[in-house]
This record gives structure tokens, sequence and C-alpha cells, in this order.
């Protein structure tokens, strides 16, 4: 049976969200009050107590809330969002139930006793840059906001308003015309005339009318700050908003910052709130990646204007969030605790080691099982420093992007009995440190680690725990690397430092010390990893340095003498080449960029290769001249290479190509000295003297240097084009200004240079170039400069097709008949019929244009291709997309043209009907001019936005009469839907339904409206859908909302049974297709009745069902047997769990789901525990087993398939009751011995009495006493040595075991009865001594310890002799006469004269 997963037990909660955005406070409204309150949330809700409460002057401010990605920012937005929002009873119970929010709860509801607030919610900035752009997205969200909150009842402001129609009326990009052919303005006004008329007279319907308009289409009315301030004061007033306010929370503001170029309206908008309350609320991901390319100063003046709260992740907030996260499987919860007994077994040991672990972390270890300690420090840190948008904190437990990462990779990798029963923190280091370009910040080393790990994986990805220990030690200096050090004390990093002991603590409970020690050693070995050992002992990480080389000065000389020849230094990227190039011609100059510019020297292969180089480039871009300089190395060799050099460029056939030789020579001592100091500076460096080296290179510097100003700035030249010769010239200067007049003047006419004279107009053509050309007009002044002629021509007001003969007839200079030169030849392109913009792009680079891809150029292109803006032509690109000529695809096209990326693309003119019928569906479908350029792609584009709608378009028919207005508009709704639903199909008359839909909407404003907002709201267009789907199937209605089945959850349960894409479908297939769903849902809501669960979904129920009957151990054919009532409620689960039912008829889902309805929840109670029935098992084979026996038994049949067929359970089962009757045995045994010595153990008795079991019994017993002490120390036997154990003891003298002088006398026996006095006199002191000696443990001393316990007693024996002579010998001295005595000591002394000192 295969090892089990961790993701067998567990899952990630369905309510957590890896991005929590406001997308993920809709789906979940508990969200808010899930949110894990630190101090970064406390000072946030305390600064928005002092600004709305406004308790001091300078509290009244708006608000900033930035931080690094995945740190909970917008999370702690929408928490204030909700707080803000929800009823007051609601937030001040609450907060008063939030431990570290309740000391808030009397100021904050103070701030809510003002009324409600309108709070608006918005996400992203993309593409705004300007303050206008901020301030029109502003005012639209804040109307939005206004109508969800307020409906009818909105007040929109009346007294701004005027002023921002008249503007946009005025505007000659919006064609007011069609606007009103195609909105509700259609249904007042006749013409554009008198709409204009209408407003500037002030008539305020008119005026409300359009502005509705104007803001639908997203198009604005806000033009300045103070017209904003003046609305918003005007709206708050309107709307009784003055107690409390606007509250603006703007969510990933970033982009704005990065990009925008006004961030004082951003500034005076912030501080408006003193004035009126409107706060903002901009929430910011900070990145030094472009906070320093703004300036920290520049951030910082504009954030002091803000309470500004940063936000970060600790770790107590992550043990909450993981814990929190972690989910139990439904019917996994016995099963999960049984299975991580064996993980948290392994690491409990090493918890108080690990160091600044805190109780927190002990409590929830099962609660944060299978996530490492060490993970979840690593975690926050890596979350707060190195996550990206894609990567953080919470994302990693919740991303299903990558199969192998993250929490969800580590838990379908691996299970409670792997190796690896801990996610350790080297699955961090795949998550987060995969890209060394994803780290910007200049104080980290972070690239530098990955690189070494990218080079160095392959000697280590062959052994799975060598790579895990490899990437969590790249992981901790990574981690560390910055400029506070990467070996500080670990306390003061939350127990994280770059050491061998932090490493050892990564790994705790799953690889041993002595494992990772000698993974270090081998690491140090090859050489990938250091272990260096400081003065205090603590051992850290680092990675190998290299070590440079030495050599001598000739040797080095003559290398750099053959690898530096003259050929070299003047080939293409040589020294002298690239030095000579820089100077030879004004970056600054317009015609920089068109030049092909070499040097060479006079040897002839270099003559040959740098020509070919440059009549190479000539060949490929033919808008180009080139320019090759000839150096000399003597005026000898000056003189004689002139005819061969003008030879040259008279036989080269190419009149764009100009040969000149530099007379000023470059001599072999000026190359011999350049030498020297090139390898003196090389050495230096090799030696790390990098102070000479600087002075080396300075040197060889200044010898190139030196020459070319010379040669350059005023040398004599002469110069070669075609047959001409351009004799004595000085310097490169006047050689410009000589191929400009007579090269580059007389090939190209009307060149843009011939217009434009600017420098930086020549650079790469970007986006902006073409909208300037296109709109005459620009803010950028490098802009202004190119368009700057074309003003004084007076050609700005040139906009149409007719205006294009103006351009073609323009004389009077040369700008104005350049001009005039490429209108004539673009009119004549494009009425050339098919326009292939390769063929113009090709002859425009070549003379009399030379156009390429500059600003100027686009600029230029622009401005001629405008007058076809918004024409019929339209654009078909490489990939066969096809685009009409508005402002944007315009300027992309010209864009693309300039770059060359146009191979295939063509200009194509193409019926009314489409033309007029492209405004309705452009409106409806909300589609751009690109995605309806012609109707094949406008086909395709309504058809993805149904797609993406989530319903068929057809669904708008079963709305009800009121959501039209009436029965009469239903019915004409009915006809529209028809016809565009003629044209979505593509199978009928479109033509006709086209031209249908045209008269339908004919002075019908309003319907259009409706149509288009109740398809563009997914809300409208679903709840269409359900009502076409209740009313074809009422028990659908029924079944649905018994399972508080979602709309979104339907659709797609629709979509699983439907074939093919959602605009394809028609209604009576999905008809058709109901009673199946109706019968799956009854069926869920059978699982659900019988799981006691909740499910909306088959996909849960069923891996629910699958995870629990994979580990039910009992084989369900074993149950059959026993004639349980719901044994077939129990088969029909695991038919469900083997996702059987989608495949059943509607006639088996009822037989099922009536079994289930009477016994699936006990079925599904034997799932989720099966001992009960195990127990039952066993008792109908009349065995008869305990509680802990029963355990046992459960335990050993943990490889067993629910599946398994009866036979191979019976065997399992037998082999496991076996083994009950072996553990009875062994308890009887203990039990014996308990009863018989009144002891524990043989090792407690032979502790007890000083004496060795084993040396006092019979030697016949002694196996059994041994096979004793092994059952008693759990140790495996054999159960026939257990059962003759316990026979022994029956039948041995038991006196032995309860009689002390009894064991004493046979212990006597056994070392000997000649010691039998001294053992009890000195009996404990002998003990003592022996133990010492032997083991504290008596009962493990052997037979052959017995010589050493002789030998000890034979000590004690003979000490105690020599202690008995002395004292008798000194009783006799006391009683000796004197002169006796006297004669002893002469005696003695005569023999032992060495004593003699002793006496004197």
């Amino acid at each position: 049976m295969p090892v089990k997963k961790y993701d067998t037990y567990l899952q990630i909660s369905p309510t957590f969200e890896s991005v929590v955005d406001i997308a993920a406070d809709g789906r979940n409204q508990n969200l808010w009050r899930e949110y894990i309150v630190g101090e970064d949330m406390e000072k946030l809700v305390d600064l928005l107590c002092q600004s709305l409460n406004y308790e001091s002057p300078d509290s009244r401010r708006s608000f900033w809330i930035h931080g690094t990605y995945g740190t909970g920012k917008s999370y702690a937005a929408i928490l204030v969002k909700h707080l803000l929002e929800e009823k007051p009873d609601v937030v001040s119970e609450y907060l008063g139930n939030n431990q570290k929010l309740s000391k808030f709860r009397n100021r904050f509801m103070n701030c809510r006793s003002h009324g409600d607030h309108l709070v608006i919610w918005k996400t992203g900035c993309t593409g705004i840059r300007s303050g206008d752009q901020l301030l029109i997205e502003a005012e639209f969200a804040i109307r939005c906001a206004l109508k969800e909150k307020f409906g009818d009842k909105a007040n929109y402001g009346t007294f701004s308003l005027q002023d921002g129609v008249k503007k946009q009326l005025r505007n000659k990009n919006i064609n007011w015309a069609n606007v009103l052919d195609t909105t509700i303005l259609g249904e007042s006004f006749d013409d554009v005339d008198a709409l204009f008329e209408a407003v500037n007279s002030g008539d305020l319907d008119a005026i409300c009318a359009t502005a509705e308009v104007i803001r639908t289409n997203h198009w604005g009315l806000i033009d300045s700050v103070e017209t904003f301030k003046k609305w918003i004061a005007d709206i708050i007033a309107a709307n009784n908003l003055k107690e409390s306010g606007i509250f603006f929370i703007w969510d990933e503001f970033t982009d704005y910052l990065r990009h925008g170029d006004d961030q004082v309206v951003m500034q005076q908008i912030s501080e408006f709130c003193k004035e009126e309350p409107l706060f903002m609320c901009f929430i910011v991901h900070r990145d030094s990646s472009w906070v320093d390319v703004m300036g920290i100063a520049t951030y910082q003046q504009i954030t002091h204007r803000f309470h500004e709260v940063e936000f970060h992740v600790s770790a107590d907030a992550a043990y909450d969030l993981i814990a929190g996260s972690i989910r139990t499987r439904n019917g996994m919860e016995n099963y999960w605790q049984d299975a991580r007994r064996v993980p948290i077994r392994n690491i409990k040991p090493f918890l108080p080691d690990i160091s600044g672990l805190d109780d927190k972390i002990s409590e929830k270890i099962n609660e944060l099982c299978p996530m490492h300690p060490m993970t979840i420090k690593f975690l926050s840190s890596v979350a707060q420093n190195f996550a990206a948008s894609q990567r953080t904190m919470f994302r990693f437990m919740k991303d299903g992007s990558n199969e192998e990462q993250g929490f969800l990779g580590y838990i379908s990798k691996y299970g409670p009995e792997d190796q690896a029963c801990w996610l350790t923190p080297e699955w961090l280091w795949d998550y987060f440190f995969t890209r060394e370009s994803d780290f910007h910040d200049k104080e980290t080393k972070v690239p530098e680690y990955i690189r070494h790990y990218e080079e160095n994986k392959h000697l280590v990805e062959n052994d799975e725990n060598a790579h895990r220990v490899f990437k969590i030690a790249m992981l901790l200096m990574a981690v560390m690397s910055t400029t506070k050090g990467i070996y500080s004390n670990s306390k003061a990093n939350n127990g994280v430092s770059a050491t061998v002991e932090c490493l050892e603590n990564c790994l705790s409970g799953v690889l041993t010390k002595q494992q990772i020690k000698d993974y270090l050693d081998t690491f140090e070995e090859s050489r990938i990893l250091l272990c260096d050992t400081l003065s205090n002992g603590t051992k850290r990480l680092q990675m190998p340095f290299r070590m440079a080389g030495k050599d001598d000065f000739k040797i080095h000389y003559d290398q750099n003498d053959k690898k530096f020849t003259r050929y070299q230094m003047f080939s293409k990227d040589g020294k002298l080449a690239t030095a000579f190039e820089s100077m030879a011609w004004d970056v600054n100059d317009a015609t920089y960029h068109r030049m092909k510019i070499v040097v060479c020297c006079a040897e002839k292969l270099s003559l040959d290769n740098r020509i070919k180089e440059v009549t190479s480039e000539l060949d490929k871009c033919p808008y180009k001249l080139g320019l090759v300089y000839v150096t000399v190395d003597s005026d000898t060799q000056e003189l004689s290479i002139q005819r061969d050099l003008e030879i040259r460029a008279r036989e080269s056939g190419e009149n764009r190509l100009v040969i000149a030789l530099v007379r000023t020579p470059f001599t072999d001592e000026s190359r011999k000295n350049w030498l020297t100091a090139l390898t003196k500076a090389e050495m230096a460096r090799e030696s790390a003297n990098t102070a000479d080296a600087s002075n080396y290179d300075i040197q060889a510097n200044t010898e190139i240097t030196r020459w070319v100003s010379a040669a350059a700035s005023g040398g004599k030249m002469i110069a070669w084009c075609g047959e001409n010769v351009m004799p004595n010239l000085f310097g490169v200067a006047q050689l410009r200004k000589t191929i400009q007049t007579k090269v580059l003047e007389m090939l190209f006419p009307y060149s843009p240079e011939s217009i434009v004279i600017t420098g930086t107009a020549y650079k790469s053509c970007n986006d902006s170039a073409p909208l300037a050309g296109i709109q005459r007009d620009t803010k950028s002044s490098q802009l202004f400069n190119v368009l700057s002629p074309i003003k004084q021509i007076g050609l700005t007001d040139v906009f149409n097709i007719s205006d294009i003969e103006r351009l073609t007839a323009e004389k009077g200079g040369k700008a104005a008949e350049s001009i005039s030169a490429l209108a004539k030849f673009i009119r004549e392109k494009m009425e050339s019929g098919k326009v292939v913009l390769e063929d113009i792009w090709t002859e425009l680079q070549k003379p009399p244009f030379g156009y390429y891809n500059t600003i100027a150029c686009g600029v230029l292109l622009g401005f001629v291709f405008s007058c076809y803006k918004n024409s019929q032509y339209s654009w078909i690109d490489s990939s066969q997309g096809t685009f009409i000529l508005n402002e944007n695809n315009l300027k992309a096209m010209i864009l693309r043209l300039c770059k060359g990326d146009i191979s295939t693309d063509y200009l194509s003119a193409g019926s009314i009907v489409w033309q007029q019928f492209r405004e309705y569906i452009k409106k409806i479908f909300s589609l751009t001019d690109d995605q309806t350029a012609n109707e094949t792609v406008g086909t395709h584009s309504v058809r993805e936005r149904i797609t993406n709608a989530g319903a068929p378009f057809w669904s708008l028919k079963y709305l009800s009469d009121e959501d039209y207005g009436s029965t009469d508009y239903k019915e004409t709704v009915i006809k529209i839907v028809d016809s565009i639903q003629t044209f979505i199909d593509s199978q009928g008359k479109t033509d006709e339904a086209m031209t249908n839909v045209l008269q339908l909407f004919s002075g019908r404003g309003k319907l259009r409206e409706r149509i288009t907002k109740s398809f563009q709201d997914k809300s409208i267009i679903a709840n269409a859908f359900r009502a076409f789907l209740f009313e074809a199937s009422p028990e659908l209605k029924d079944i649905t909302e018994r399972l508080s089945v979602h709309a979104e959850e339907l659709n797609d349960k629709i979509c699983g049974v439907m074939q093919g894409e959602i605009y394809t479908w028609t209604e009576e297939q999905v008809k058709a297709k109901l009673s199946d769903v109706v019968s799956e849902y009854n069926y869920l809501d059978a699982l659900n009745a019988s799981m006691r669960n909740s499910y909306r979904s088959q996909e849960y129920a069923v891996q629910d069902l699958r995870n629990a009957f994979s580990c039910m151990r009992v084989a369900i054919l074993a149950i059959e047997p026993l004639n349980m009532p719901w044994y077939k409620a129990l088969t029909i689960l695991r038919a469900a769990s083997q996702r059987k039912v989608s495949h059943m008829t509607c006639e088996e889902r009822k037989a099922d789901i009536s079994e289930l309805r009477e016994h699936g929840t006990a079925a599904w109670e034997c799932v989720k525990d099966t001992k009960p029935i195990l127990s039952k098992i066993l008792e109908n084979k009349q065995i008869d087993c305990t509680e802990e026996e029963l355990n046992t038994i459960y335990n050993g049949l943990k490889d067993v398939s629910c599946d398994a067929t009866l036979a191979q359970f019976e065997k399992e089962l037998n082999v496991q009751v076996s083994r009950i009757g072996q553990a009875r045995n062994r308890m009887i045994l203990i039990e014996r011995w308990r009863t018989l010595s009144g002891t524990e153990t043989v090792k407690a008795w032979s502790n007890a009495h000083g004496i060795p079991l084993l040396w006092v019994i019979p030697k016949d017993s002694a196996k059994a006493i041994s096979t004793l002490i092994s059952v008693q120390n759990n140790e495996r036997t054999l159960d026939q040595d257990v059962v003759n154990a316990i026979n022994v003891l029956d039948s041995m003298d038991h006196s032995i075991l309860t009689d002390d002088k009894k064991a004493e006398e046979m212990f006597m026996k056994a070392i000997g009865d000649e010691y039998h006095d001294i053992y009890l006199e000195k009996k404990n002191e002998i003990l003592t001594d022996l133990k010492l000696k032997l083991g504290n443990d008596v009962s493990a001393w052997t037979a052959s310890d017995i010589v050493n316990v002789q030998k000890t007693l034979k000590r004690y024996k003979t000490e105690k002799a020599k202690k008995e002579k002395l004292q008798n010998t000194q009783n006799s001295v006391k009683i000796m006469n004197d002169a006796v005595l006297r004669d002893k000591v002469t005696s003695f002394l005569n023999a032992h004269p060495e004593f003699c000192d002793e006496f004197n």
C-alpha cells in the first residue's frame, strides 16, 4: 500500500486567500473578521481615530500605507473598509472582542456616530500618468460609489458639471454625432447643435444627461484640482456627508508613483481633508528598485503630508496565519491525530535547543505540523525582505501555479513516514530565491548566492539530503547578507544566523547533527562551502573565495604584444578603433545615427575587412552613409597608401561610401608605450595592488587619448567618395560638414534632417513620437522641437484624407518640400489598393527619403498618416489581427513601421452596415476599435466577451419586463437579442441580422443602455441565465437553494455538462442537460446528509471520501458478513469516492440517494473510524481483546486497503491476532514476576539487593530470566521463549526472590565463601566501589564480572588484615620496656639507615 502523503490528511483552508484583495473580500463575507491584528494595525486604527475625530489640528490627514509584497497592506485596508461600512453595533462588538483593538472602541465609535461614510475602493492605476488622469479616475470611482450607496437618490453635483461638459463637447476626438445615435442622448436631441445649445443655455437635464454619457465612456469631467475640490464639496453637501465624509481607499497605487509625472495633484487632494471630509488612503508597495530612482528625499517629501503606516510580517502573525490556514480534511480527524505522532515525536526533543523559540510554537506544534518551526521563523523574515508580487508568504501557503513548490507542493510529495517529515527551510529557497534579477537591494548579496548555487548544485542534486543541506546553507547566508553582517548574534535575529548551529536547528527532527557534519565536511572538500570557526567557538558558513596567480613582466608583455597587434587594435572593437570611433562624429549631431563609421590601419587585410564591414552595413541599411578612417604608422606609409585608397573609393561602386586618410601617424613607439603600461596594470591588479593598477591604466589610456585627440581635433585628412576627392581637410568636424553637404544632401534631399536638426530627435522611436505627430501637440520638450518646423509651416490643422492634398501641394522651403514629398508618397501608396507596409518602409529608407527608426521619423509619419485616422482603412498585422486606424492603433502601427516589425502587415479599406452595427456591439460588449476592426474580428471578440461573461447572450431574454421598462420593450429586446445571436452564431443571414439590430435600436437609446448594462454587469446576466434555468427546471431552483449553491458554482456545473464554448450553447441544448444536473445535485445533497457537511461541489465531497477510504484499514468485503444495515450505503460511498457518480443514470442515482438517506450517516461513521467495526469483526470471530489490544491490531493493519480481498484481509488480520497472543504472554510473564518478586523488574530486584539475579539462580533458569529481562526492556523475543520463561518462574524456588538471607547465601556461593565476613562488614562500601567499576545497573553484571568482584573483595580483605596487624604492633609498642624499645629502634636504623632523619 503506497505511503500516504500529507495531502491525504491536510488541506489549506478553503477560505484562506493567497492573494487578499477586494475580490477575496467579496468571496468571503467574514474575511475582515479573520484579520490577525498586529502593532501596525493598532497604529493605523489610532491614526484613524485621530484624523476622523479631528482630535488635533495637525491630526486631520489622509493615509499612506506602504510595505513590501505580502505584508497584508490590502488586507488591513479591507478591515478599515468594513470598520467604516458595517453597522455600528457590529463594529462595536468586533472592537470590544478584539484583544488588541478594544482600547480604541470608544474613540472609533465616536467616528461612526457622525453618520455613515461613503467608502470607495479602487484597485490599480495602470496607464495613469498625469494628474488630470488621476482626477478623472478618482471622479469616476466616487461617482460609482455614490450610485451603489444611494441608488436613484444619489446626487452627483451640478455646480461643477457645466464647464466640464462644455469642454468635452468641444473635444474633436469625440464623434458626438455617433454618440447621439448610440446613447440615450439620441432620444432627447435631434442633432449635435441642439445638444450644444441646450448645454450652453444651462439646461440642467441636458447637462446631467451628457455628463452621464461622458462618465459612462470614462472620458472624465474634472480637468483641474480646483474643479475637483469644488465638485467634492458639492457632492459632500448634496449627499449629507458633511459630518462623516468620503473615505477613498486606492489599492495598488505604486504604478502612479513609478510612472506618474505629477505628485503635486496627489498631495493637494490628500490635504483637502482639512477643508472637506475627503480622506485618501493610498496603498503602496515600497521597493528600492523604484524608490531609489525617485530619490528617498522625494519619496519622504510626498509621504510626510500623510499619516504614514508601514506594514510588516511579524513572527507571531506568521504562526497564527499558518496554524489557521492548515485544515484537517473532513473525516480524517482521527487518522491525522494518529499519523502526526511520528513527526511530532521526532522534533519535540529539539524544541528547547532551537534558539529563541517561544512557548507559542510549542503550544501550536500540533496545529503547525508539518511546518518546521525554523521554516516559520524564516518565512516571516523572507516574506518581509525578499517577497515579490507573485511570491509572498500567503502565496507560499496556497500557490497552485507550480505543483512542485510551496506548501501544497510539499504536502503532495511527502508524508509523516518520510524522512523529510517536516517542511524544512530549503522549500523557501526554491520558492523565493529563483531569479537573481528579482533582488534590487544594493545591500544584499542574494544574486551572488543564487549564482553560486546554480554553478554548484549539480554536485549535490543526486543526494536529496545533501541538496537539502546545501540549499538551507545558501538560504541562511542569503537571508543574512546585508550590511549588518551575516554572523550577528542569532538571538538578535530571531534565532536565525548563518552558522552551523542554526543549520542544525533548521533540520532538527529530519537529519542528525552527525549527518549534517558529514555533509558539511564533504562540501568543504569539494570547495563549495566553508565552515570557519570564530574565536567564541561559533562555526560560521561562508562561500569559498578564489586566489589570483602571478607571472613576470617579460612573459606578460610578449603575450600582450601578440594579443594586441596593430591589426587587432584597429579591428572591430579594438582598443584604438573604439577610441577613435568615439570621436569620429559628433554624437549630438542629427546625422550621428545615420553613419556607419570604422577605423582601420593601412595593412591590406585591415582595409579589406573593415571596408567590407561598412559596405555590408550599407547593403542592409539603405539609409546609411559609410565612413572608413584609414590610419598609418609613419609619414612614409601615409604617402604610399593614398593612390590605393583613391582606387578603392572609385571602384567600390557605392556612392554612400567615404574613405578618409588620417595623416597623423600612430607610431610604433606609441604602441610600445601603451603595451608597457597595459602589462604593468595587469600585473598590479593580479597582485591586488589596485592603486598602482589604476595609475598604469591612466598611463595606457593617456597614450591612446593623446594620439586620437591630435588626429581628430585638427589633424590633416583627405577623403574620397566615388569619383569625388575632398582634399585639405582638418579634423573630423570639417570632414563631417563636408560629407553632410556633398553626400547626404545630394543623396537624401527629403531626409528627416532637412526638417528637424535637433540631435535628440534621432534616438530610437518610442510610442510618444507617432502620437505627437498624430495629435499635433505634446508636453514633451523633445517632441515639441520636432513639431516646431511643422507648426512654423502652418500645417497643424490638417486632420483627414481630404486635407492631405494641402500637404502634397506645400512649398516654400526645404522643410515644406520634404513634408510635401512624404505626403505625396504616402497618398500614392494608400490609393494603390492593398498597401503593404513593408514596401512602404523599404522605399522610405532609400533615397530620396532616408527614413529610419528615429523619433523624428515617428513624428513625421504620425503627422502624415493622421490624415487617415478613423478612415475606412484597417491595419492587418502579421498574426492576421485586424485593427481600425484609430489614434492608438495608428500610433502602434507607425512605431512598428519604424522598427521594421511589419514583415506581412498591410492596410486594407473595408460594409456600411457593419460600420454602423459595430458601434452597437462596441458599446454592448465593451470592445475597442481593434477588437471590431472587421466583421470576423468583431465576431471573435464578441464570442470572447460572452465566454468571459459566463452565460449565453440569449440569457438576456429572461430578465423581467420591469428590468427593461415595459412588456413592449421586453418584446423588442427579445428580437434584438435573437438578431445579435444570429450574428454571433455566424450561421444565418448575418447582414439581415445586423440590419434588424440597426432598425430595432433606432430611437431607443434607453434600451441600448439597459441591454449594455445587463450584459456588462456579470451579476445581472448571471441572474438572467439563472432565471432561464429555474424557469426551465423548478426542481433545479429548489435543490440549489437547499445546497446554497452560488451562482458561479451553478454556472461551473452547467459548463461541466455542456459541450463547446458558452457562445455555442442553445436554449434547447441547455434544457436537455438540466435533469442530469438536478440528479447530481440531489446526490450531493444525500452525500451532505451522510457526511454531515455542506459541500456545494461534488469534487470536494469526493476528495474527502477518497482520503477517508484510503485510511480505513478494514476491507469492505470483510464487513459484508456482519450484515450491517448500512453496508450497501458503504459501498455506495466507496463508488462515489471513485468518481463514478457522473457516469450513472438518473435512475441509478435515485436508488443510491434513497439508500444514503436511510443509512449514509452510519456508513460514513464507519469510514471515519473503523475501530468499532474491527471490534465487531473480531467479536464475530469470537476473539476477545482489550481496548489496548484492539489498538495494537488496528495499528498493525495500517497497510491494508479497503479494497483488499477477503482472503488478503483475513491473512493480515490473523497475523495481527497472533501478535496479540504473544503480547498477552509477555504481559503474563511481567505480571508473574511482579507477583513472585514484589518488584517491577529484574533490574529493580538486583539493584535493591545488590545482587545480579543471574548469578544466584540455577543455570537451567538463566535463559528464562534473560528472556524476562528482554520482555521488561520491550525487546523482541520468541513467543516460545516467553512461554518457557513463564513455566520456569512457576517451577523455580521462589524463596531466592523473597528471602534476602537465601539470596545472599547463593550470592556468596557464587563469589566464594571466604569473602563472607568482609562482604557483610563492608557491604555498602564494596557495592559502591563495584558499581563505579561495573556499572550502576547490577542486573547487567555478567558472569565474567565475578572475577572483578572477587578481586575487589580480596583487596578489601587484604587491607583489613594489614590494618589489624598494624594495630596489634602499635599495642605492643605501648607496653614495651624502654630499653627493649631502644634496642629495637637501633637495630631497625642499622638495617634501614634511610630513616635516620626521622629521629634527628
